[in-house]
Order: structure tokens, then sequence, then C-alpha cells
């Protein structure tokens, strides 16, 4: 059985970069060694998965992995109202306001519709 690669994700291409376009866009480069811990994670799965490991287990596993990969994304999340929302706030830029609030309803829309 091959080990599948996982798909890097599409670059999203948003109207409003707003952080980009005055260069100040937050570095989330810390968030590196967790990914890398997560992929080992879903590497050891797929092991688990090759071996005929017990369903229970590959479930534990399952449920560590998509609880730290959702730590990294609540702290991603948390960065962008942190910074990128709390600028177009403080800009007092009304198209730029309602432009992150789409982002985020949007967003959130995706996120409970899984």
């Amino acid at each position: 059985m091959s080990t599948a690669k996982l798909k890097k994700p599409d670059k999203i291409n948003h109207k409003n970069q707003c952080c980009e376009i005055e260069g100040k866009h937050p570095d989330h480069s810390e968030f590196l060694p967790r990914l890398n811990r997560i992929e080992g994670q879903l590497c050891g799965i797929q092991k688990m998965i090759q071996e005929r490991r017990y369903c229970v287990d590959i479930l534990v596993q399952f449920r560590a992995t998509m609880a730290a990969l959702r730590s990294v994304e609540v702290s991603v999340f948390e960065r962008h109202l942190q910074h990128c929302v709390s600028d177009a706030l403080h800009s007092k830029d009304k198209k730029q306001i309602q432009e992150k609030i789409k982002e985020l309803t949007d967003l959130l829309t995706r996120r409970t519709s899984l």
C-alpha cells in the first residue's frame, strides 16, 4: 500500500490583501514544528491502518491528530483577528471592514458546514 502525499492547498487570492500591501502580514512560521508533528501523527495513523491495528486505537489517534490540528487552526485564526481584522477596524475604511466581515462570515460558514 502506497502512502498518499498531502496535497498543498491552492493560494486563495482575496480582493483585499491589506497585510500584504502594507508589508506586515503576520508570520505563522512558529506553527511549522507543530504541523510537522501533526504530519508525523498522520503517518502513524497510516502505519496503524497498514498493520491492521485495532479500530479504537486508530480512532483515538485520529481524535488526537484532529485536536492538534484544531489547536493550530485556532492560533492562526486568533492572530488573524488580532492583526488583520483589528487593522481593518482601526482603519475606519468601511469597505475594508465590510470585506473582513464577509471574509469571517464565509470562513465560519465553511467551518460549520463540514
